[in-house]
């Protein structure tokens, strides 16, 4: 009974991972719930828990306790310990994806999902008057939110177009990328542009590398034709003097100045809002609660046993989503290369998102930890498939 109650309920996770966080919570707890009770009561207990992710998400749960213990506000640290418990979502999509069928029905229902979820955001945005600084923002409400959810989202995509031979679903797959890459563009969020440019490369440069070329050229061009404004956003990514260059500069500083005072286990992890009235620079401008960077972020607020958890976290999500991955593109795909493509696509989304995190506190969004997890244990269960990577159950 808890089996099926769990399977359905994780496939009402995957349809919420394109839209708010809301429904996304709901789905997370039912399917968090339910799946615990199957392995209490499954064979083999909470043996199904272990994942190369396991041991480094506990490691940054006792690093956001020891940041919290030892913050400058322990009360408003305390109820942001429980984020670390995200990541168990990464042994629980693996366990539901499991078995190919099972894996390619979460795939598919995730991209109809995003499908509907993108046209509702690109309908929000028109209907606003299609000028920056209107951005598309989606179910979300939030353009780097939304940005970072349509680089994921369009870094799986890409690569079941590239690498999955079956019609169905890589037509499926093909029509989400092209609604996802003018919702890209147009969220004007320049670390998920960063971020998909390199997913897009990497899953390019398995098949030809002069298709990464061509990827930079096509980037070039798009950026060429764009209107006055909106090319002035891309090419402020490498202008010093561009503002939001600068009042980032002013974040990483302020960040830089509160490590310098808690070098060990940082400020603490609540919102930095008055620390950063404290620690900005005279001229700073914005008024921030986070300090636009993964690093600096965890720097600042979690010291240095912070920063070996996250590299510790970051390593464990690579293996699970990347382990074997090199052995597997030079064998033959099994089947239609679906395993392989959904390894793939996480991966490099993967890695997107760490590029991303250089310039934006993607970590700290709920929605985007969602997705990730669930997305890098569907790319887990795809490498043990079978006993060995991409071969499909018999």
């Amino acid at each position: 009974m808890f089996e099926r109650a769990a399977a359905g309920a994780f496939l009402l996770l995957v349809a919420a991972l394109p839209w708010s966080i809301a429904p996304m919570s709901i789905g997370v707890v039912l399917c968090g719930a339910l799946t615990l009770a199957a392995w209490i009561r499954g064979p083999d207990g909470l043996r199904r828990f272990a994942s190369p992710v396991t041991l480094a998400a506990v490691g940054w749960l006792v690093a956001l306790a020891l940041a919290s213990l030892t913050a400058v506000d322990p009360a408003g640290s305390a109820p942001r310990i429980t984020k670390a418990l995200l990541f168990a979502l990464v042994p629980v999509a693996a366990y539901h994806s499991r078995e190919e069928r099972r894996a390619r029905l979460a795939v598919t229902v995730l991209l109809l999902s995003a499908v509907a979820a993108t046209l509702f955001a690109l309908g929000k945005f028109a209907a606003a008057g299609p000028y920056f600084p209107n951005r598309v923002r989606g179910a979300a409400g939030h353009a780097l939110t939304y940005g970072g959810q349509a680089m994921l989202l369009a870094s799986l995509a890409f690569a079941l177009v590239v690498r999955v031979r079956g019609r169905g679903l890589r037509a499926t797959a093909l029509g989400l990328l092209l609604l996802l890459l003018p919702a890209l563009v147009f969220s004007f969020t320049r670390s998920a542009w960063l971020g998909f440019l390199l997913a897009a490369g990497l899953i390019l440069a398995t098949r030809r590398m002069r298709w990464v070329a061509a990827l930079a050229l096509a980037a070039l061009v798009v950026a060429a034709l764009l209107p006055g404004v909106y090319r002035a956003r891309v090419l402020s990514i490498a202008d010093p003097q561009s503002p939001w260059n600068v009042e980032r500069v002013h974040m990483w500083r302020a960040g830089a100045r509160m490590f310098r005072d808690h070098p060990v286990t940082g400020v603490g992890i609540q919102d930095l809002h008055p620390l950063y009235m404290k620690y900005k620079d005279p001229d700073a401008k914005e008024r921030v609660g986070h300090l636009h960077s993964v690093w600096v972020q965890v720097a600042a607020t979690m010291g240095v046993v912070g920063l070996a958890a996250l590299a510790w976290l970051f390593a464990g999500l690579a293996r699970s989503a990347a382990g074997g991955l090199r052995a597997s593109l030079r064998a033959p795909p099994a089947g239609d290369g679906f395993d392989l493509a959904l390894r793939l696509g996480v991966a490099a989304g993967l890695a997107g998102f760490i590029l991303a995190g250089f310039f934006e506190w993607n970590l700290g969004d709920e929605e985007l930890v969602d997705l990730l997890a669930v997305l890098v244990g569907m790319a887990l269960a795809a490498s043990r498939r079978g006993g060995r990577p991409d071969s499909a159950p018999r």
